[in-house]
Protein backbone atom coordinates (compact mmCIF):
# COMPACT_ATOMS: atom_id res chain seq x y z
CA UNK A 1 0.00 0.00 0.00
CA UNK A 2 1.74 3.43 -0.96
CA UNK A 3 1.29 5.90 1.23
CA UNK A 4 0.58 9.26 -0.37
CA UNK A 5 2.80 12.43 1.07
CA UNK A 6 0.72 14.62 3.54
CA UNK A 7 1.69 18.81 2.40
CA UNK A 8 3.22 21.09 4.34
CA UNK A 9 1.34 23.18 6.09
CA UNK A 10 3.71 24.93 8.12
CA UNK A 11 5.32 25.91 4.93
CA UNK A 12 1.89 26.54 3.00
CA UNK A 13 1.96 30.04 0.77
CA UNK A 14 -1.45 29.63 0.07
CA UNK A 15 -2.79 29.98 3.79
CA UNK A 16 -3.81 33.57 4.80
CA UNK A 17 -2.17 34.80 7.68
CA UNK A 18 -4.96 35.81 10.41
CA UNK A 19 -5.01 39.50 11.09
CA UNK A 20 -3.22 41.44 14.41
CA UNK A 21 -5.72 42.04 17.44
CA UNK A 22 -6.67 45.02 17.61
CA UNK A 23 -4.02 46.89 19.86
CA UNK A 24 -0.95 44.12 18.88
CA UNK A 25 2.12 45.72 18.75
CA UNK A 26 2.59 44.37 14.54
CA UNK A 27 5.12 42.48 14.09
CA UNK A 28 9.26 42.36 15.32
CA UNK A 29 11.79 44.37 13.32
CA UNK A 30 14.48 42.70 12.39
CA UNK A 31 15.14 38.71 13.53
CA UNK A 32 13.84 37.65 17.46
CA UNK A 33 16.20 34.62 16.87
CA UNK A 34 18.87 34.35 19.06
CA UNK A 35 21.45 31.23 18.83
CA UNK A 36 21.45 29.47 22.36
CA UNK A 37 23.65 26.39 23.24
CA UNK A 38 22.27 24.26 26.01
CA UNK A 39 22.48 20.18 27.54
CA UNK A 40 20.21 18.10 29.05
CA UNK A 41 20.45 16.10 31.87
CA UNK A 42 18.36 13.31 32.50
CA UNK A 43 18.14 12.02 36.22
CA UNK A 44 16.43 9.77 38.31
CA UNK A 45 13.83 11.54 40.17
CA UNK A 46 12.16 14.69 41.09
CA UNK A 47 14.98 14.96 44.55
CA UNK A 48 18.15 14.95 41.96
CA UNK A 49 16.41 17.29 39.75
CA UNK A 50 16.15 20.22 42.54
CA UNK A 51 19.41 19.41 43.58
CA UNK A 52 20.61 19.64 40.22
CA UNK A 53 18.98 22.68 39.39
CA UNK A 54 20.10 24.76 42.74
CA UNK A 55 23.83 23.25 42.33
CA UNK A 56 23.90 24.86 38.32
CA UNK A 57 22.04 27.80 39.32
CA UNK A 58 24.35 28.42 42.71
CA UNK A 59 27.18 28.43 39.74
CA UNK A 60 25.82 31.22 37.72
CA UNK A 61 24.23 28.42 34.77
CA UNK A 62 20.83 30.17 33.29
CA UNK A 63 18.55 26.79 34.07
CA UNK A 64 14.82 25.80 33.65
CA UNK A 65 12.87 22.80 34.43
CA UNK A 66 11.69 20.93 32.26
CA UNK A 67 9.40 17.57 33.00
CA UNK A 68 7.96 14.89 30.15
Amino acid sequence: MRREKEPNLARSTTLPKPDLPPGAPGLPKGTRYRRQYGVIVLLEDEAAQVDAFGRLRRQGFKCRVVVT
